[in-house]
Protein backbone atom coordinates (compact mmCIF):
# COMPACT_ATOMS: atom_id res chain seq x y z
CA UNK A 1 0.00 0.00 0.00
CA UNK A 2 1.11 3.35 -0.83
CA UNK A 3 0.23 6.90 0.36
CA UNK A 4 0.88 10.32 -1.41
CA UNK A 5 2.60 12.94 0.83
CA UNK A 6 3.29 16.68 -1.55
CA UNK A 7 5.54 19.41 0.03
CA UNK A 8 8.02 21.92 -1.57
CA UNK A 9 11.19 21.58 -0.47
CA UNK A 10 14.39 23.91 -0.85
CA UNK A 11 16.97 22.57 -3.05
CA UNK A 12 21.08 23.60 -1.76
CA UNK A 13 23.93 22.33 -3.73
CA UNK A 14 21.90 19.88 -5.40
CA UNK A 15 20.64 18.06 -1.81
CA UNK A 16 16.55 18.16 -1.34
CA UNK A 17 16.17 19.85 2.09
CA UNK A 18 13.17 17.65 3.69
CA UNK A 19 10.88 20.09 6.06
CA UNK A 20 10.95 18.60 9.56
CA UNK A 21 7.67 17.51 9.72
CA UNK A 22 8.57 14.85 7.11
CA UNK A 23 11.72 13.24 8.03
CA UNK A 24 10.85 10.84 10.80
CA UNK A 25 7.93 9.46 7.39
CA UNK A 26 10.63 9.04 4.81
CA UNK A 27 14.12 7.39 7.48
CA UNK A 28 11.17 4.46 8.10
CA UNK A 29 10.21 3.99 4.51
CA UNK A 30 12.15 1.62 2.30
CA UNK A 31 11.52 2.78 -0.82
CA UNK A 32 10.26 6.66 -1.71
CA UNK A 33 9.81 8.08 -5.22
CA UNK A 34 10.57 11.38 -6.29
CA UNK A 35 9.08 13.65 -9.02
CA UNK A 36 10.33 16.91 -9.86
CA UNK A 37 8.11 20.00 -10.66
CA UNK A 38 10.18 22.77 -11.77
CA UNK A 39 7.88 26.02 -12.51
CA UNK A 40 7.55 27.23 -15.83
CA UNK A 41 8.73 29.99 -17.55
CA UNK A 42 5.79 32.90 -17.36
CA UNK A 43 6.68 33.54 -20.80
CA UNK A 44 8.95 33.06 -23.81
CA UNK A 45 10.99 36.25 -24.91
CA UNK A 46 13.28 36.40 -27.72
CA UNK A 47 17.34 36.73 -26.49
CA UNK A 48 18.08 40.07 -26.32
CA UNK A 49 20.95 39.95 -28.51
CA UNK A 50 21.37 38.08 -31.95
CA UNK A 51 19.95 38.05 -35.41
CA UNK A 52 16.31 37.66 -34.50
CA UNK A 53 16.32 41.04 -32.02
CA UNK A 54 18.56 42.73 -34.40
CA UNK A 55 15.67 42.55 -37.42
CA UNK A 56 12.94 43.12 -34.86
CA UNK A 57 14.25 46.26 -33.46
CA UNK A 58 15.64 47.53 -37.06
CA UNK A 59 13.65 45.80 -39.73
CA UNK A 60 15.01 46.05 -42.94
CA UNK A 61 13.67 48.26 -45.22
CA UNK A 62 13.27 47.17 -48.95
CA UNK A 63 11.68 49.77 -51.65
CA UNK A 64 8.08 48.78 -53.12
CA UNK A 65 8.16 45.82 -50.73
CA UNK A 66 4.52 45.04 -50.51
CA UNK A 67 3.44 42.52 -47.53
CA UNK A 68 0.86 39.48 -48.51
CA UNK A 69 -2.26 39.52 -47.70
CA UNK A 70 -3.96 36.72 -45.92
CA UNK A 71 -5.77 35.37 -48.94
CA UNK A 72 -1.98 35.21 -51.23
CA UNK A 73 -0.23 33.70 -48.57
CA UNK A 74 -2.63 30.84 -48.69
CA UNK A 75 -3.18 30.31 -52.10
CA UNK A 76 -2.54 27.30 -53.25
CA UNK A 77 -2.91 25.05 -50.45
Amino acid sequence: MSTNTHFNAKVNNGSIEIPIEYQDEIRKAEIVQIVILKPSPKKKRFPQTGIIAQLTANPIQIAGFKPLIREDANEGW
